[in-house]
């Protein structure tokens, strides 16, 4: 599980630069990335951190149960804001928003089942 979920934050950190979706607009087709038209860097940060938490949370091996429920709590945003949000949102998912979603939710079961270890490890086999 633990390899699952270092793979799945490092394909969810690599989504943030790959092309998310495309809007018709005025009959040309415009691509958008999760970093582009933003108008604050408050919106780059957030953005930023939606993508590269998961991947940070592993480094916070020493904090088992936080970075585990960091990244679980990354994650469920992302899957508002990327997951949702942008199909809402979009006349066609490109390959940024099936990595993110695909990733998210390796993720987000591999951190599930090892929460549930280290949450209760006396009913699991020694």
């Amino acid at each position: 599980m633990e390899f699952a979920r270092r793979l799945s934050a490092l394909i969810i950190a690599l989504s943030l630069v790959l092309p998310q979706r495309s809007c018709v607009i005025g009959g040309e087709a415009e691509i958008y990335y999760p970093l582009s038209n933003l108008e604050s860097s408050l919106a780059f940060i957030v953005i930023a951190a939606l993508y590269s938490l998961p991947l940070i949370a592993l480094i916070l091996i020493r904090f088992r149960k936080t970075s585990l429920l960091l990244g679980l709590a990354a994650v469920g945003a992302g899957f508002y804001y990327v997951s949702y949000g942008a199909s809402v949102l979009a006349d066609k998912l490109l390959i940024g928003w099936y990595t993110y979603t695909f990733a998210a939710i390796v993720y987000a079961y591999a951190s599930l089942i090892l929460l549930k270890r280290v949450l209760s490890p006396d009913i699991l086999p020694k």
